[in-house]
C-alpha cells in the first residue's frame, strides 16, 4: 500500500515529536515562571543562556464585539483603530469577488499545505 518511500510516516513522526516538544516547552515555561515568581526575579541563568521573564498585560476582547465596535464608532475612534483585514481580502481576491483594479495591485502564488490523518 505504501507509495511514498516512507515520507508520510517520517512526516507523521516529526509532527508527533513537534507536539511533544511544544508540550514540554509549555511545561518548562510554567516552571520557569513559577521559579521566577518564588524568587521575585526577572532573570534566570542557565549554563550558557539567560532567560528574561517579563510579566505583561494582554487585553481579552469580548466574543461578541458589536457593542465595543458601536461604542468606538460613536466616540469617533473607529477610523483611527480599524485596519485592513488581509485574510478576508485575500479570500475575496481568490474568489474574484473584488474589482479587477484592486486584484491587479496584488499577485497570487501557489503554495502547498500538508495535513495528516489516521488511516
Amino acid at each position: 500500500m505504501s507509495n511514498d518511500n516512507g515520507l508520510v510516516d517520517e512526516f507523521d513522526k516529526l509532527e508527533n515529536q513537534k507536539k511533544d516538544i511544544e508540550q514540554k516547552e509549555g511545561e518548562l515555561k510554567k516552571k520557569i515562571i513559577e521559579l521566577a515568581k518564588q524568587k521575585n526575579i526577572e532573570v534566570l541563568f542557565g549554563n550558557s543562556k539567560k532567560c528574561f521573564i517579563k510579566e505583561y498585560e494582554k487585553v481579552i476582547y469580548p466574543e461578541n464585539k458589536d457593542l465595543l465596535i458601536r461604542m468606538i464608532k460613536e466616540m469617533g475612534l473607529y477610523e483611527d483603530l480599524s485596519h485592513l483585514n488581509y485574510p478576508r481580502l485575500s479570500s475575496k481576491i481568490i474568489k474574484n469577488e473584488v474589482d479587477k483594479e484592486i486584484a491587479d495591485l496584488t499577485k497570487k502564488e501557489k503554495l502547498f499545505r500538508l495535513s495528516l490523518k489516521d488511516i
